[in-house]
């Protein structure tokens, strides 16, 4: 089978990180041709489909850098769509694109039209009961008073990833106008904010979700003095066996995940409380299953493996 990553330009993905390539080096193993373009390279004629898409063959470390291939996605057996937010007008365009490809019978993961209505900051407050208590807003009044009554919170972007722009608030702190001005742009863009949990361990945890399933998780470790939990800026990461929590979250989860055509998600957990749905681009594969990055992983693998079973 023919398989195409979308993913972000190759110099910037990570061998030793990164879960597109971890994908697709069990991928390789499983005898399937890998290839990758970035959504830039989608392209529609007479109704079909295109990627100016390069052969990728991670086992060796070649990323893209062979010669391109006109690519019908006619011909490709799933899509894999990698590209990491911000989830802006060139993101949009792109996945409208996927939209042919989808209709003329090729699988995308995910479902493009969920990666246009899923906003990953925003998706888990569709369960209330499960959240901790969030209050979304561009008004520095409500946020100052929501970070007054609970004493402590954090500010995230809604359109951003890896931690960026995310701010812990503080009742009585004299920089708390100021955060919150920069992170509203002035009161012009909406932020979340939610009420601080510590579980006492400075961490998080990830839980891969392939088809509604929990199949895996990851105990991610601020590094000091920083209190967030993303690697992007740092933070360490253990692989860590699910817990009965775990699974009752993703089974809440599970009917909407299947019902907008979510295959893969990362699932974000402080305690019993849910913080984030992941869908563009969730990592955390590497991390998981340990060992030297040119190898092939036992997780990824069993990934891959459904993400396939569901595409037929």
């Amino acid at each position: 089978m023919r398989l195409l990553f979308l993913v972000d330009p190759p110099d910037r993905l990570d061998p030793g990180h990164d879960s597109s390539i971890a994908l697709m080096r069990a991928a390789a193993a499983r005898g399937h041709q890998v290839l990758m373009a970035e959504m830039r390279e989608l392209s529609v004629r007479d109704g079909k489909v295109f990627a100016r898409a390069h052969a990728a063959d991670p086992r060796s470390g070649s990323l893209g850098r062979g010669p391109a291939e006109v690519v019908d996605l006619d011909d490709v057996g799933l899509v894999l769509v990698r590209t990491d937010p911000p989830v802006d007008d060139d993101y949009l365009r792109a996945t409208y694109l996927l939209d042919f490809a989808q209709r003329r019978g090729t699988p995308v993961c995910n479902s493009p039209d969920a990666l246009r209505s899923t906003n990953e900051k925003l998706f888990a407050l569709r369960f209330p009961e499960l959240t901790p208590e969030t209050v979304v807003s561009a008004s520095a009044a409500e946020l100052a008073d929501a970070v007054g009554r609970w004493g402590r919170a954090v500010l995230k972007p809604t359109d951003a990833m890896g931690g960026r722009g995310v701010l812990l608030l503080e009742h009585g702190h004299p920089n708390l106008p100021g955060l919150i001005e920069v992170g509203t742009a002035r009161g012009r863009r909406h932020v979340v904010l939610q009420r601080f949990i510590d579980d006492g361990t400075h961490s998080d945890r990830r839980v891969l979700v392939v088809d509604g399933e929990p199949v895996a998780a990851l105990r991610r470790t601020a590094k000091a003095p920083d209190f967030r939990c993303n690697m992007a800026v740092g933070a360490s990461a253990t692989a860590v066996p699910l817990t009965e929590t775990d699974r009752a979250i993703c089974a809440v989860l599970r009917p909407e995940l299947i019902g907008r055509g979510i295959a893969f998600a990362g699932v974000d957990l402080i305690r019993d409380r849910l913080i984030e749905v992941n869908i563009t681009s969730p990592t955390g594969l590497r991390e998981i299953d340990g060992g030297p990055a040119d190898t092939v992983g036992r997780v990824a693998d069993d990934v891959l493996r459904r993400l396939l079973a569901h595409a037929r």
